[in-house]
């Protein structure tokens, strides 16, 4: 009894089954024929309907945890800042020009003696070539590195010689974020401060003779 219900429904959808097609072949030469203009315009308002469904879903889920919505837009927002502010390797160049044109600005007796060993070292590496700079995306790392890009040297070249991957963060000699350079700006705290002049307390150096011969002439040498 069960397979003779079952084989009748399938006779009957069988039966149906032209008549479903005959009907939607109608339909389809009943629609009118769209211009390609007009294809187009609905694809677009198509994709418009789905972005501005997707904002208002998310409008609603930030109303609903708006904790986590702000975790989210912080995160987002501080990316987006950083990838900004990277410093390039050109702005490093042009920051280094200026942090030695003003230590040179300064008298020598009066100059600040950390800032200029600093910036002499950092400038010497620059000149010969052994900073390399890796753009991180939200910031940029300068590295130290034994020999300039232009050295052909065996020891220069050689991958065996170069060191493991795992001592790659010892390398890094300066990080860019946020438009400046962490050492570099370090470095030039009070650079027209001599701290020999002063002791710990801020009170002069009873150790240091300003004035020699008359109140122009410094003598900044120790007794």
């Amino acid at each position: 009894m069960l397979l003779k219900k079952i084989s009748l429904r399938v006779i009957g959808q069988a039966r149906l089954l032209p008549i479903l097609r005959a009907n939607s072949t109608a339909l389809e030469a009943e629609a009118p024929k769209l211009s390609r203009r007009q294809r187009i315009v609905n694809y677009f308002k198509n994709i418009l309907n789905d972005y501005k469904d997707v904002a208002i879903e998310t409008g609603q889920d930030m109303k609903k945890h708006p904790l986590k919505s702000s975790i989210y837009i912080s995160l987002i927002t501080s990316t987006l800042v950083l990838m900004k502010t990277r410093p390039s390797e050109q702005n490093l160049h042009d920051r280094l020009t200026e942090c030695t044109t003003d230590i040179m600005l300064v008298g020598e007796r009066i100059r600040n003696p950390k800032s200029e060993t600093a910036i002499d070292e950092y400038s010497r590496y620059a000149n010969e070539g052994r900073l390399r700079c890796y753009n991180l995306g939200v910031c940029t790392l300068v590295c130290l590195k034994s020999h300039s890009k232009d050295v052909k040297l065996y020891s220069a070249n050689c991958k065996y010689t170069e060191p493991h991957w795992t001592e790659f963060f010892s390398t890094v000699y300066d990080v860019g974020v946020f438009g400046k350079w962490r050492n570099l700006e370090k470095a030039m705290i009070d650079f027209d401060i001599n701290t020999e002049e002063w002791d710990d307390d801020g009170q002069p150096n009873k150790k240091f003779k300003y004035y020699s011969d008359n109140l122009v002439s410094w003598d900044m040498k120790m007794k």
